[in-house]
């Protein structure tokens, strides 16, 4: 096969036609995505006519092969979380660099590592080939009077934690950082407005924690403390105390300078870090807004019921996972002095 070229073009959706993985992809150019969320940022670009009009679809294998011919970054930050726990604030204070790419719950990795491999279309190896080709299709520039990119941050969906394995599979040597909050105030956040994968049935019927016959009988609260303590419990399984790093919602914002950039060993310049400072004050959702840490708030609201759902269903594998740190003599240590030129 000749050469492909793919610059200025980002791959913005997989699907599946024709029995084979294909790639939808967008000419982007070098557009920054601020938004919280890859998709929103898509959808925002989308907006534009040109970006509308010209679009191509290929096979998977044209995107292998522009990795092949056109590496980008590998990512500089993996992030696993919680939901509710702060992680947006930590992508959106990255993201105030303009050498830094946010990538953040990105809907083709979760498509990648969720529906194209259960449909046996491609098996793990190419999975961890495609994850490594959709993030360098990205994280490259195609023009040189943009800024140059120094570090890439992917954050991952709340529900992936599971699948780390092939993340760390795909990126052997990239720092993670796990993302955690205290369980009550999570599970209060998530009831007074669920997300969609609160809703039984969104991600399938095979939901780790939740039996299959009874997603549907049992009540809201407890189906998302159910889903709460699958990935609670992931986290307690997967946390590697020798490569990523443990944090909790309770140490934001201040744990983004002291610990998250010196894990990134990013050497962030006086006038970037002036400006991730500055979004550090303000809600990671909402940039009007400003940032108040809110658990006492969010325990006050929390019903008898949802306090024992809590305590039978997260809890334990909330402790786990912080006595997993503790115990561990190799625990990931920062110091703040680091993180600044």
């Amino acid at each position: 096969m000749g050469t492909v070229n793919f610059s200025g073009w980002r791959p913005i959706r997989f699907y599946i036609a024709q029995g084979q993985v294909m790639v939808d992809w967008a000419r982007l150019l070098d557009a920054p995505l601020r938004e919280p969320f890859f998709q929103h940022g898509i959808q925002n670009q989308l907006r534009h006519p040109f970006h509308l009009a010209f679009r191509r679809q290929t096979p998977l294998h044209d995107l292998l092969a522009w990795h092949e011919q056109s590496p980008g970054l590998d990512p500089s930050l993996v992030i696993f979380h919680v939901s509710r726990c702060g992680s947006t604030l930590i992508t959106q204070t990255l993201a105030e660099s303009p050498h830094h790419l946010q990538l953040s719950e990105p809907g083709p990795v979760d498509f990648l590592v969720r529906q194209a491999l259960a449909s046996g279309l491609i098996d793990e190896a190419q999975v961890v080939r495609a994850l490594r080709a959709w993030t360098s299709a990205w994280a490259q520039r195609c023009d040189s009077a943009s800024p140059p990119l120094q570090t890439m941050s992917l954050k991952q969906d709340a529900w992936n934690t599971d699948k780390a394995p092939l993340f760390a599979k795909a990126w052997p040597d990239a720092p993670w950082v796990f993302l955690t909050r205290e369980p009550l105030a999570v599970l209060v956040s998530q009831m007074r407005e669920r997300a969609f994968f609160m809703i039984p049935g969104t991600l399938g019927r095979h939901v780790a924690g939740v039996n299959p016959a009874e997603m549907h009988a049992i009540s809201a609260e407890q189906y998302c403390a159910q889903m709460l303590g699958s990935i609670y419990a992931a986290m307690a399984q997967e946390f590697d105390p020798a490569r990523a790093l443990l944090l909790d919602y309770a140490q934001l914002p201040d744990a983004i300078e002291t610990q998250v950039l010196p894990h990134m060993r990013w050497q962030v310049s006086q006038e970037d870090h002036a400006r991730m400072r500055e979004r550090t004050t303000r809600h990671g959702k909402q940039p009007h807004e400003v940032f108040e840490p809110d658990t006492h708030t969010k325990h006050s609201m929390a019903s008898d019921l949802l306090q024992s759902l809590t305590a039978q269903w997260i809890t334990p594998h909330y402790e786990t996972l912080h006595a997993k740190r503790r115990n561990h003599p190799a625990a990931i240590t920062t110091q703040p002095e680091e993180a600044l030129q």
